[in-house]
């Protein structure tokens, strides 16, 4: 059947795919799981970053075909998609394996990748006969261009993870197997740093990536890091020389 399982580790959300029958493809239930899950987290202020991983050495081979509802399907992997882009919090894709189909919509739905050397990434609807969602198919574009999108579209060939980081696709390499690890470290430095400036990042980056950013938000979020506790603290944890205890969070 498959399970989406989160846990907590202090201030990061660790979503885990579980499927590992399928190379944890991802059921229907699931891909209704993870927009879920993402209200949870977004509603949570405790926790300031999230990362998403798959169970054992695999992070998501796709959909799992034979179990889909063909009158449904087409929303569930674009609800979940969406509900990571929209998050306001940072989130992390750690790649151990397989990342095809399904699995690289989610994977672009997220702020940053970190995938293992031996990782590979392959988008198949050529082999179905089927059209990929225009969102992810977007946000590929946006990651790598229009000229390695239509390559992966038109061929249905696997890039392996070198390849990957070269055109975009993912933003770092690890050794096989410390994928997660890699993602935890780098959210654990997010977390400790201010909220403030990194909902402000995230909203202002995608906005202008889809050329959609008005100057209210730009202007909102500089007003309010000028009246926020973080400010100070920063300053003063800069001329102390020590780490500074950032205290903003959402109303």
């Amino acid at each position: 059947m498959g399970s989406v399982d989160l846990h907590r580790d202090g201030g990061i959300a660790v979503i885990t795919l579980s499927n590992p029958a399928k190379r944890n493809a991802m059921t229907d239930p699931m891909w209704r799981r993870v927009p879920e899950i993402m209200r949870e987290i977004d509603a949570d202020p405790a926790v300031a970053v999230t990362v998403i991983t798959g169970a054992g050495q695999v992070f998501c081979a796709g959909s799992d075909i034979g179990g889909l509802d063909d009158l449904n399907h087409a929303e569930y992997p674009i609800a979940a998609e969406l509900a990571l882009a929209n998050s306001p919090k940072p989130v992390i894709a750690a790649i151990e394996g397989p990342c095809f189909g399904g699995g690289v919509e989610l994977a672009v739905g997220c702020d940053i990748r970190v995938a293992a050397s031996d990782a590979t990434f392959a988008v198949p609807p050529a082999t179905l006969g089927i059209v990929y969602p225009v969102s992810a198919t977007q946000r590929m574009i946006n990651l790598m261009g229009p000229a390695v999108t239509k390559e992966m579209l038109f061929t249905a060939a696997r890039l392996d993870a070198r390849r990957a980081l070269d055109v975009g696709l993912v933003n770092r390499l690890v050794e096989p197997g410390r994928a997660l690890t890699e993602a935890m470290r780098m959210a654990e430095r997010m977390a400790g740093l201010s909220q403030l400036t990194l909902r402000a990042s995230k909203e202002i980056v995608d906005g202008l990536v889809a050329r959609d950013l008005d100057a209210e938000t730009a202007i909102g979020w500089v007003q309010r890091a000028a009246t926020s506790p973080d400010r100070p603290e920063g300053m003063a944890a800069f001329r102390e020389r020590r780490a500074p205890k950032f205290t903003w969070r959402p109303d």
